[in-house]
């Protein structure tokens, strides 16, 4: 009897700190919406106390020492955050970002795959994925990585205008052509599909009406 009795209690101890925890974590994004990053990483860093696998908790703490610059802890909380649940796509997608940033970029590419296995409709990490691969020279993966991005979100303009970049770099004005068009058809101010759209016409012997301003990128 007395051992039910302990283990109601610590259940109802357990309870209690989860609500507490789930409380300081919900507060720590109430500060970082407001770029109040140092008193969100003392709510998510009081979350994690009260409950030590708490993986959202880390995937927020995370974020916010990103948004401070300090990349190296970020990654380690990301990495915890993963560690705690194995499948949390958001995270691997958070860690890629921040080991690009760090110039980590074979590290990003294989956490970016890595949240793909998981979940192979994350256009945002396909054109993320995309833009590591073509700037190591590896253009096949790259335009596939492109295109599923695009296919999966037809609207995704940025993903448009990179593989137009891609084309480029290869020599396919042409090719490159269609996308940049396509960029600005969805973005009509988007500045950089533009530029490129122009200087892409240009090297690609088509009429344009304005001068080239920019390099493809």
């Amino acid at each position: 009897m007395l051992a039910v009795t302990l283990m109601a209690t610590w259940l109802v101890l357990d309870q209690r700190n989860d609500t507490k925890a789930n409380a300081h974590n919900i507060q720590g994004n109430v500060f970082s919406d407001l770029k109040r990053y140092d008193e969100a990483i003392a709510q998510y860093r009081q979350a994690i106390k009260m409950k030590s696998d708490f993986a959202e908790a880390y995937n927020n703490l995370a974020n916010a020492l990103r948004q401070k610059g300090q990349l190296a802890e970020s990654i380690i909380h990301y990495g915890e955050a993963i560690r705690f649940k194995s499948d949390y796509t958001e995270a691997q997608s958070n860690l890629g970002i921040a080991l690009t940033d760090q110039g980590q970029f074979a590290e990003a590419i294989a956490v970016y795959q890595e949240a793909l296995q998981t979940n192979p409709d994350l256009f945002r990490v396909h054109n993320s994925l995309a833009i590591l691969l073509a700037q190591r020279g590896d253009f096949s993966e790259a335009h596939f990585h492109y295109q599923q991005a695009i296919t999966l979100y037809p609207g995704f303009a940025k993903a448009h205008n990179n593989l137009g970049s891609a084309l480029a770099q290869q020599g396919q004005f042409e090719k490159a052509v269609k996308y940049f068009k396509r960029a600005v058809r969805i973005d009509p101010n988007y500045v950089d599909a533009q530029n490129n759209l122009k200087l892409a016409e240009s090297l690609a012997g088509t009429k344009i009406t304005a001068p080239v301003g920019q390099k493809i990128r």
